[in-house]
């Protein structure tokens, strides 16, 4: 069985586990007042966001707010039409606080009237009653429900110190979103490199949620390493802990803002204004956030920017994971873990990781859906070019080495290299690149030839990003002539401080990856992917003709405007045994119309990101549906007409969109595909989740070979585990990361971070990423004419087996192929852009 950080909470122990809650119920009269403030407010958030901020930094409560429609329906009958919620009755500070907050909001100009009209707040209640039963089916609650339930669950887990290795107890302080903080300085994980000395904290998380198919809350945790920031870094700076210095009370979390101290050129990072106006109208101290951070993280601790180096690697490891499972069954009895047994009905074929020896066949160019293509290598520097064409010698198997600017060179008898040296293109610093792309501006690009753009680019993870990035730019330029691009970074002749250049066998894999994802590009696969599909060795092969779909959506703020949601389409028709007839096929918005692959990238590069027509709001959610439903039908038309469909997509983006796709109406509701399924067609939906926090992360298996300490993980295989208690047809794969099953990556599962000592060798092991186990969810939701297991099989063939990654992927090819798509279009979370939102 696997044991995962994902528990069931008995629906008569309710009230036991989560508690009770104070409402204020916001009427009418309230919420009437409420909209005649003004909106915005130049930050593009909602108003009430400083307002329980800052009610958060005032009574040491956590407090949030919510609007209608995160209410329960008896609420809205009731009147109640936005809902303020703590976990205990707040004092005579709610009332000025919110006299406070609305005179800062509206800047005086105006009485203040919403404290008069703030109803009494109702008698503390149990989340008990607000959550409704439904045998066999997922229990039903209003939202906010799941927002605010970790308050009460978190206070009871800090009741004790986290026992670790040694009997060592790891304090735990809750904060005011509702995780808890390894807190105290002896307990702060320290990493000297060089003059820099770096900290970290253990950080906890909680999270209520429901799981298809079972009829209970569900309760999962997490936990992660927030490193802290030595330094103030001006606006990447966003949030801090604050600690009051009252232990009964939570250690704030607040964002920081960067503004004028009066002086010229001067600047000092300070609260929201708001939350400054709440706690002087208190009588509270003011928190002032000092210019200068002590050596040793104190009261006040910025949460580290992820642009910056740190010399703590991210991560706690898998063995910490197993003793906080212990540390929740210790704290938590009456929960009762999910229940997962291995499913012996799908086996996985053994992973190729290398291309043939003999090269990549020119069957390999079909699926591209052109006769020839032409890859083109641009470098700067002789680095660069090396490693370019030793990953190309290896891909075709004998020596590839063409002359700068000369004529191709061979890999196949479709498929060629070119080398152009092109310095002034390739900078950050040149500002009309386009004149410098010589003879690729005509490089011929139609019905039977296609050419592909390998590049340079100088890059370091620790280094500023340049003010005028060549990457994005030269995607869309090459997007304008229909040309896919990929990248190979080369480090700056000078890095960061305290940051180290990569090693050669890094460089190598980056060179290895970076060619592979060319190919994907340009619609290039070679048979290991199909193959694995189709292994008639093992049960449920893949026998027929498919259509594999990927649907992506992602929602992305861009400044203060309205919101984009960017909607990326890609399909593999996979015809088994047939090579040379696969087609990688992806839409295009700037067509119309689904084309090739590479064609379908280069015009999702060359336009603008996402569209504000689309979304996941009660009015943009339909014309969404009809968007997909509309492309779906195009793509299953012509010679495609009567393939079976297998559309794959992820569950946080997608199930505001299709309320089909959610728990608590799984297969009641709209589904993709609805349309041509109703015209007789043969469509099936599978749901993936990769979310920890809310699947609940692998900690441990207690079947197989099991090792002798028993606080090491016994990490999992290529099993894929069914979920026992599940009403529907749910799985989940579980796996281990390329790091921790490299040289020296178990060390997390050996030891705690805490073991180590800040010297010599474990001062380096220190720095390193330690990944915890990871799965992914993967439920049938609509089985077409296949069978569950059918369909599980695909899905975790489809992730084993990539066609451009070494190792598994988080994904099923076709979807994995869609976000990736979006991640490397030029305007993807963009500076001054939002990062995107994918919770329903």
């Amino acid at each position: 069985m696997l044991i995962t950080l994902a528990y069931r909470i008995p629906r008569e122990l309710l009230e036991q586990v989560l508690g009770t809650v104070t409402a204020y119920p916001l009427t009418n009269e309230f919420d009437a007042v409420w909209k005649t403030l003004p909106s915005g407010h130049g930050s593009g958030v909602p108003p009430y966001s400083s307002l329980t901020r800052g009610l958060v930094a005032a009574t040491g409560e956590p407090v949030r707010m919510f609007g209608e429609s995160d209410l329960a329906t008896r609420e809205i009958e009731a009147g109640s039409r936005r809902l303020l919620l703590t976990g205990r009755e707040l004092d005579y500070r709610l009332r000025v606080a919110v006299q406070a907050w609305e005179r800062h909001i509206r800047s005086e100009r105006e009485p203040s009237r919403l404290a008069d009209v703030l109803p009494e707040p109702e008698a503390a209640r149990s989340y008990s009653d607000f959550v409704e039963s439904r045998p066999g089916r997922v229990p039903f609650a209003p939202h906010w429900l799941y927002e605010t339930a970790e308050w009460q669950i978190m206070r009871r887990l800090a009741g004790e110190p986290l026992r670790i290795d040694g009997g060592r107890g790891l304090t735990l302080r809750l904060d005011t979103d509702g995780a808890l903080l390894v807190w105290d300085q002896d307990d702060l994980i320290r990493r000297t490199h060089g003059k820099l000395v770096s900290y970290g904290m253990a950080k906890v998380t909680a999270r209520v949620v429901t799981r298809a198919g079972v009829d209970d809350l569900v309760l999962c945790f997490d936990a992660h390493l927030s490193r802290i920031s030595p330094r103030w870094y001006g606006k990447k700076t966003r949030n801090a802990w604050i600690d009051r210095g009252r232990e009964d009370e939570p250690v704030l979390r607040l964002p920081v803002s960067r503004v004028p101290d009066g002086n010229a050129g001067d600047h000092e990072n300070r609260l929201h204004p708001a939350i400054a106006t709440i706690l002087e109208a208190c009588k509270l101290k003011p928190m002032n956030l000092p210019p200068i951070l002590p050596a040793v993280p104190d009261d006040v601790r910025p949460q580290f920017s992820t642009t910056r180096f740190h010399a703590l690697g991210s991560g706690l490891g898998p063995r910490f994971m197993l003793f906080l499972h212990h540390h929740v069954m210790r704290m938590l009895p009456m929960l009762v873990p999910l229940t997962y047994a291995p499913e012996k009905s799908i086996k996985l074929p053994a992973r190729v990781e290398k291309y043939r020896e003999d090269g990549l066949s020119s069957d390999g160019v079909g699926p591209s859906g052109y006769r020839h293509v032409t890859l083109a290598c641009l470098y700067a520097t002789a680095d660069a070019r090396t490693r370019m064409l030793k990953q190309l010698t290896s891909l075709a198997g004998h020596p590839i080495d063409p002359r700068p600017d000369g004529p191709p060179v061979p890999v196949n008898d479709r498929l060629d290299v070119i080398a152009r040296h092109s310095p002034e293109l390739l900078s950050h610093d040149t500002p009309n690149r386009a004149a410098h792309l010589g003879d690729l501006a005509t490089t011929p690009s139609g019905d039977d030839r296609l050419t592909a753009v390998w590049a340079e680019t100088e890059f370091h993870p620790a280094a500023e990003p340049p003010v005028t990035d060549a990457k994005p730019h030269l995607r869309r330029v090459f997007g304008h002539l229909g040309v896919p691009a990929q990248f190979l970074a080369t480090e700056p002749a000078v890095i960061p401080e305290g940051a180290k250049p990569r090693s050669e066998s890094e460089k190598e894999h980056a060179a290895r990856a970076a060619l592979r994802d060319l190919l994907r590009g340009a619609g290039i696969i070679d048979d290991r992917m199909p193959a694995a599909l189709t292994a008639g060795h093992l049960p449920n092969p893949l026998t027929r003709r498919t259509l594999l779909v990927g649907v992506h959506v992602r929602r992305q703020q861009i400044g203060h405007g309205e919101p984009v949601l960017a909607l990326v389409m890609t399909a593999v028709d996979l015809v088994p045994g047939r090579l040379e007839e696969c087609r990688m096929l992806a839409y295009s918005e700037r067509r119309g119309a689904w084309v090739r692959a590479a064609e379908g990238v280069a015009d999702f590069n060359a336009g603008t990101i996402g569209s504000a027509h689309l979304g996941r709001t009660r009015e943009k959610a339909p014309r969404t549906r009809a968007e997909i439903e509309s492309r779906l039908c195009a793509l299953a038309d012509g010679d495609r007409s009567g393939i079976p469909l297998v559309i794959f997509l992820s569950a946080p983006s997608t199930r505001g969109i299709w309320p089909g796709l959610v728990n608590t109406t799984l297969g009641d509701g709209p589904m993709p595909g609805d349309v041509l399924r109703a015209r007789g067609g043969d469509v099936a939906v599978v749901r993936l989740h990769a979310a920890m926090e809310e699947i609940g992360r692998p900690v441990t298996r207690s079947e197989g070979l099991q090792v002798k300490d028993p606080n090491k993980p016994n990490a999992p295989g290529q099993t894929i585990y069914r979920l026992a208690e599940a009403g529907e047809p749910s799985w989940l794969f579980p796996g281990t990361s390329v790091q921790f099953r490299s040289n020296g990556g178990r060390q997390g599962a050996a030891r705690t971070r805490w073991d180590l000592c800040d010297n010599g060798y474990e001062r380096r092991e220190l720095g390193k990423p330690w990944h915890s186990f990871t799965a992914k969810e993967i439920v049938v939701v609509e089985r077409g004419s296949w069978q569950p297991e059918e369909l599980a099989t695909l899905t975790a063939r489809l992730c084993e087996q990539s066609i451009s990654w070494d190792d598994r992927t988080t994904l099923p090819v076709p979807l994995h192929l869609a976000v990736t798509a979006d991640k490397d279009h030029p305007d993807h979370r963009a500076p001054g852009q939002a990062e995107d939102d994918d919770r329903a």
